[in-house]
C-alpha cells in the first residue's frame, strides 16, 4: 500500500469514526429532549451536559438546557445559556423568540423587547414574537409601540383574540375609548367565551357613561366564566356608578369571600410577621370585647405560640418581616388563616355620615387655589360615622393584604366594602361638586400600621381626585407633628404609567425626578378625622410614624379614589 492510498483509508475510517460519534451524539441530544418533554429534568439535564461535553456549541442543547434551567426556576442561569445557543446558531428566531420569554418574565423588558425584535428580524411573521414584543411594550408604558406591534401581529393573523385584547388595553389606556371598544368586540366576535374581553369592554363603558351597556358586560363576563373575580368586583362600582349600593355591596362580599373566606391551606412556607402580630392582637382584641365565640380555640393559640417566637427571634432575623414556618405550625394555622372570621355591622347613618358643621365652599377654594391642588378638612366625619368606623376596623379579620413595610391591608373586594363607607364616599361627591366633579368612586382600601415598621413609600395614584382620612385616636400618636401625609407639588410625568408612578423599584427615579424639577414638599401632620384631599397624580408618601404600642393605637388611614387619571 503505497502512502496516497494510506491516506485515503485513514480519511475513511475518520469519517466513518466521526459519523458514528455524531449519530450518537444526536442520539443523546433526543434522549434528553424526550426527558425533557416527559418531566424528568434530572436525567434530561445529565444528557444535555453530556452533548454539550462532546459538542460545545451544539445549539440545540444550548437551548434545551436553558429552557431547563428556567423550568427550574433559574432564568438568569437560563438567559446565558440561551444567549449561547443565539450565538452558536444566529440565524435561529426560535432562540431569540425563546430568550425573550425568558428576559420577559424575569422582569428584563427592554432585553426582552431586543430579542423579540431580532426573532422578527430572521422571521417577519413570527406572530407570537410580534404579539409577546406588544405586552413587552405595554409592561415598559411605550404603548404606541405596542400599538404597532399588535397590529404588526394583526395584519398577519386578524383572527389572533389575544392581539385584539390587547390592542383595546393599550388604545383605552391611550384614551381612545371608542377605538379600544372595537378592539374589543372583534376579540369577542372571534370568541364569544372570552371573559377578560367582555369585562375589559364593561370599563371602557364604563368611561362613556354607558352604564346599563356595561353591567350587561360584566355580568356576560361572569356567564361564560363564572366566579371571576375582576368582573365581579367590576360589576359592583358599575352598581355604585348606578346608585345601587346594595347591589354592589352584594358583589363585593361575594368577591371577599371567595378571596377570603375559602379555609384552604397556607400558601408557601413563609409569613409576615406584621401580619401575625396584627392577627394575634385582633383576637385578643375579639376576645376582650365578647366577640371570639367562633373563633377556633386552637387557631388562637396556634398564633400567641408564633408571635411569642417570632418576638424572641434574635435580632438579625427580626430585622426580616419574613418569618419561616414548620409544617406543623403552617398545618395549626390552615383551618382558620384563609377565613372571614367575624366581620362587624358597619351600617348607614339615616342622619348624614359627614359633619354638618363643614364649610363646603371654603374648602373647596382652598382646594381650587392650590396649584396644584391638595387641600385637608379636619372634623369630615360626624362622631357617629366615626365611631362605626372604629370599630368596624378594630373588629372586622378582613386584613388579608401584606405589605413588605409592615402595614396591612384591605380593599373593598377583601371585606372593607360596607354601607356606611359608601355613604361616605357618595356623600363627598355630593357635598363638594366642585372638586369632585363627574368623578365616581373607583376604589378604597384602609391600611393598618404597625408602629415598629415603615409606612406606604413614595407613589402617585390611578385616578383623579385622592381622599386619604385617618381614624386612630390623636392620643395614639406620639409625635402630633408628623405621623400623616407628604405630599410633593410636582404632577406624575404624564407619559409615566402605573408600573413607573407606583413601583418601590421607581423610588429613586421618583425622587430624582422630584428634584430635578424642583418639588417641594407638603406636610399634613396626623389628625384623627382629618381629610388630606389632593389630585391623585401628585407623589404622595406616609410620613415618619411614631405611634403608641397597642392594637387600637395601629395608625388606621382609608383612602378614596374617584375617576381615572388624565391620559396623555
Amino acid at each position: 500500500m503505497n502512502r496516497e492510498e494510506r491516506r485515503r483509508q485513514e480519511k475513511a475510517l475518520a469519517k466513518r469514526a466521526g459519523g458514528a460519534a455524531a449519530a450518537a451524539t444526536a442520539s443523546l441530544l433526543r434522549e434528553a429532549q424526550m426527558l425533557h418533554q416527559s418531566g424528568r429534568l434530572d436525567d434530561a439535564e445529565q444528557r444535555y451536559r453530556l452533548v454539550l461535553e462532546r459538542e460545545g456549541t451544539q445549539p440545540d442543547a444550548l437551548h434545551g438546557l436553558g429552557l431547563l434551567l428556567y423550568r427550574r426556576g433559574n432564568p438568569r442561569e437560563a438567559v446565558a445559556w440561551l444567549e449561547r445557543a443565539c450565538v452558536a446558531a444566529p440565524r435561529n428566531p426560535l432562540y431569540r423568540f425563546n430568550q425573550g420569554v425568558v428576559l420577559q418574565r424575569a422582569g428584563a423588558l427592554a432585553e426582552a423587547v431586543d430579542a423579540y425584535r431580532q426573532a422578527i428580524l430572521l422571521n417577519p411573521r413570527h406572530l407570537d414574537a410580534r404579539t409577546n414584543l406588544g405586552n413587552a411594550y405595554k409592561e415598559l408604558g411605550r404603548l404606541r409601540e405596542a400599538q404597532t406591534a399588535y397590529e404588526g401581529a394583526l395584519a398577519i393573523d386578524s383572527t389572533h383574540v389575544e392581539a385584539q385584547n390587547n390592542l383595546g388595553v393599550v388604545l383605552k389606556d391611550l384614551g381612545e375609548l371608542e377605538a379600544a371598544a372595537q378592539a374589543y368586540r372583534r376579540a369577542i366576535a372571534l370568541k364569544p367565551s372570552h371573559a377578560e374581553a367582555h369585562n375589559n369592554l364593561g370599563l371602557v363603558l364604563m368611561e362613556q357613561g354607558r352604564l346599563d351597556e356595561a353591567v350587561r358586560c360584566f355580568e356576560e363576563a361572569l356567564r361564560v366564566l363564572p366566579g371571576y373575580g375582576t368582573a365581579l368586583y367590576n360589576l359592583g362600582i358599575a352598581w355604585i356608578w348606578r346608585g345601587e349600593p346594595l347591589r354592589a355591596l352584594h358583589c363585593f362580599d361575594e368577591t371577599a369571600r371567595t378571596k377570603h373566606d375559602h379555609g384552604r391551606p397556607v400558601a408557601g412556607t413563609t409569613l409576615f410577621r406584621s401580619r401575625l402580630k396584627h392577627d394575634a392582637e385582633q383576637l385578643e382584641y375579639l376576645a376582650d370585647s365578647a366577640l371570639s365565640g367562633d373563633v377556633p380555640r386552637a387557631y388562637v393559640e396556634a398564633l400567641m405560640r408564633l408571635r411569642t417566637q417570632a418576638d424572641g427571634q434574635p435580632a438579625d432575623q427580626a430585622a426580616s418581616n419574613r418569618m419561616v414556618l414548620s409544617p406543623v405550625d403552617l398545618q395549626a394555622l390552615a383551618p382558620s388563616f384563609n377565613r372571614l372570621l367575624y366581620i362587624a355591622p358597619c351600617e348607614r347613618i339615616p342622619e348624614g355620615a359627614l359633619s354638618l358643621e363643614l364649610d363646603v365652599p371654603a374648602i373647596e377654594a382652598r382646594y381650587h387655589a392650590a396649584q396644584p391642588e391638595v387641600t385637608y378638612i379636619d372634623g369630615l366625619l360626624s362622631e357617629e360615622a366615626l365611631q362605626r368606623l372604629r370599630r368596624f376596623c378594630w373588629s372586622s379579620t378582613i386584613w388579608k393584604k401584606d405589605y413588605e413595610n409592615g402595614y396591612i391591608g384591605a380593599f373593598l373586594g377583601d371585606g372593607f366594602a360596607t354601607p356606611l363607607l359608601l355613604q361616605i364616599a357618595e356623600e363627598l361627591r355630593q357635598r363638594f361638586p366642585r372638586i369632585f366633579r363627574d368623578h365616581r368612586l373607583t376604589q378604597a382600601w384602609a391600611f393598618k400600621h404597625d408602629s415598629a415598621r415603615r409606612g406606604l413609600n413614595i407613589h402617585a395614584d390611578a385616578a383623579a381626585v385622592n381622599v386619604n382620612f385617618w381614624i386612630t385616636p390623636d392620643e395614639a400618636n406620639l409625635d402630633p407633628s408628623s405621623g400623616g401625609l407628604v405630599v410633593w407639588d410636582r404632577e406624575a410625568p404624564k407619559d409615566w404609567d402605573f408600573r413607573a408612578y407606583n413601583s418601590d423599584k421607581n423610588r429613586g427615579k421618583i425622587y430624582e425626578w422630584l428634584t430635578s424639577q424642583g418639588a417641594k414638599e407638603i406636610t399634613i401632620p396626623y389628625r384623627a378625622n382629618r381629610a388630606v384631599v389632593f389630585n391623585s397624580d401628585l407623589f404622595h408618601e406616609t410620613d415618619t410614624i411614631a405611634f403608641k404600642e397597642g392594637y387600637t393605637n395601629r395608625r388606621i388611614n382609608i383612602t378614596l379614589l374617584y375617576g381615572h387619571r388624565h391620559r396623555p
